[in-house]
């Protein structure tokens, strides 16, 4: 485990100072988790934690797609496509690169 991470830093810092300042539990609606949450009191929450659910050991894309439903879908795809277009480009970018390249080399050795 790398003792420089941050993964548990939203434990371990209450867990550190919690003999120092009050630290007090916030409403169930502000942080809704599958795991410890109802799907009943999910209209409710303001905050969806896609943590790892031990019960259905699912990717967490896959939780936000069940979880959220169709406007994480559209989110994703969007994503998906703004990467795929970027990365198309510069693809692109590269090959008109290495033409040029390749053309600079042709004038040199004629």
């Amino acid at each position: 485990k790398d003792p420089n991470s941050l993964s548990n830093l939203d434990q371990d810092l209450p867990n550190y100072a919690q003999h120092m300042v009050p630290i007090h539990s916030l409403p169930q609606e502000w942080l809704w988790c599958e795991t410890w949450c109802s799907n009943s009191t999910k209209s409710h929450a303001k905050t969806i934690d896609l943590c790892n659910n031990p019960m259905t050991k699912r990717p967490k894309l896959d939780a936000a797609r069940s979880i959220i439903g169709p406007i994480w879908v559209h989110y994703d795809d969007e994503i998906r496509r703004v990467e795929s277009d970027a990365l198309q480009s510069r693809a692109e970018q590269i090959e008109d690169d290495v033409l040029q390249a390749l053309e600079q080399e042709k004038v040199q050795i004629l």
